[in-house]
């Protein structure tokens, strides 16, 4: 069985500019990230250590 051929990592190899988004919102829910998910960004940050948040 062959592995799948890792797109994103072709492309930085091919020199290909990828598109990306930083995500630092205070997520309380998984709603935010699956829409930035499925924005047609090439890959999506989500950072949770500087950001607001709650807990419960």
């Amino acid at each position: 069985m062959q592995t799948p051929i890792n797109s994103f990592k072709r492309a930085i190899a091919e020199h290909h500019p990828q598109i990306a988004q930083w995500l630092g919102l205070g997520l309380t829910d998984h709603y935010t990230a699956e829409i930035c998910a499925g924005a047609g960004f090439d890959w999506v940050l989500i950072a949770g250590e500087h950001s607001p948040s709650k807990t419960y």
